[in-house]
Formats: structure tokens, C-alpha cells, sequence
């Protein structure tokens, strides 16, 4: 088998753990879970997407076994802001609580728990108003599409690099 191959058959095997949260109680917050929803949809190869009201301990467990995670949620803006990704590092100080916590703070949590953590972004997709609603505006669709296209684009990035650490 040659170099490249391998290479590419490595960067497939590569784990990403993609994690949508939001309230499902004000529609335009549940962006990240509908997010998530359509990802796993796509049945790509090591690629588990999963819809969560928060953020919470439990899901330590899933991080600590995949090489890299997407945490998908809203940030309240006008819809034509822009879609914001970042990447992420474990917190540097303990969570306040046990009931909600942030991507970073998770993390930190399973890097405390496990010694090791994956690689980590932040998608955070702009949406308004914050109200409750049992569907989503045509324009916050729109937006979605959008975070897909660039939620494809880190997935490509994420295994490009794999094989690039090859």
C-alpha cells in the first residue's frame, strides 16, 4: 500500500464527535441541535452528531474516546453577522457548577478525568429573536446552511491535518 493511501485511509478513521446543544424551549436556540440533526444525516464515516438541550458532565465520556470535537450553539446577533469558529483549549479554572457548563469547561473536565482531551472548535451561529417558537424563519435557515457549508469545511481541514501529522 502506498504512502498516500495510507495516509488517506488514517485521516478517515480520524474521530469527530460533534455536539449541538441549545433550549429547546426558544426555537431559535436549538439551532446547534438542528445542526446536529442534519450532520448526522449525512452518515459520514467516524463522525457521531448528537442533539443536547446543555452542556453536561456525562458527555466527558464520548469526548475522551474521539480525536476531535465541534460544539455547535447560538449566539443572540442579527442574522447576518457572521458564523463564528474557534478553536478551543480545556478551561484553566474549575466549573462553578454541576448542573451547566461551557465547551471549555468540559474539556477541562475530561482531561481531568481521562488525562487527554481531543482537539476542540466552537461554532457558534448568530440568531434572533430569542423567543419561543415551534419553527424556524426562512432566514434563520439560510444561516444554518451557511454554518454547514463551514462545519464541511472543518471537517475537511480536521482530516487534511490528520494527514498532514502522518
Amino acid at each position: 500500500m502506498n504512502c498516500q493511501l495510507t495516509a488517506s485511509l488514517k485521516s478517515l478513521r480520524r474521530s469527530i464527535l460533534v455536539i449541538g446543544y441549545g433550549n429547546s424551549l426558544h426555537g431559535t436556540t436549538t439551532i446547534g441541535q438542528q445542526i446536529a440533526y442534519e450532520i448526522e444525516s449525512w452518515n459520514m464515516p467516524n463522525v457521531e452528531a448528537i442533539a443536547v438541550p446543555r452542556l453536561t458532565p456525562d458527555l466527558t465520556d464520548k469526548l475522551s474516546i474521539v480525536d476531535a470535537a465541534i460544539f455547535i450553539g447560538v449566539y443572540p446577533a442579527s442574522l447576518d453577522q457572521a458564523v463564528l469558529i474557534r478553536s478551543l483549549q480545556p478551561s484553566d479554572t474549575e466549573p462553578k457548577t454541576n448542573h451547566w457548563f461551557n465547551p471549555s469547561t468540559l474539556l477541562r473536565m475530561t482531561q481531568t478525568r481521562y488525562g487527554n482531551c481531543p482537539q476542540a472548535w466552537k461554532v457558534m451561529v448568530p440568531g434572533a429573536p430569542f423567543e419561543k417558537r415551534d419553527r424556524l424563519s426562512s432566514t434563520t435557515n439560510q444561516t444554518i446552511e451557511t454554518a454547514l457549508d463551514q462545519i464541511d469545511s472543518l471537517f475537511q481541514s480536521i482530516r487534511k491535518n490528520s494527514m498532514s501529522d502522518s
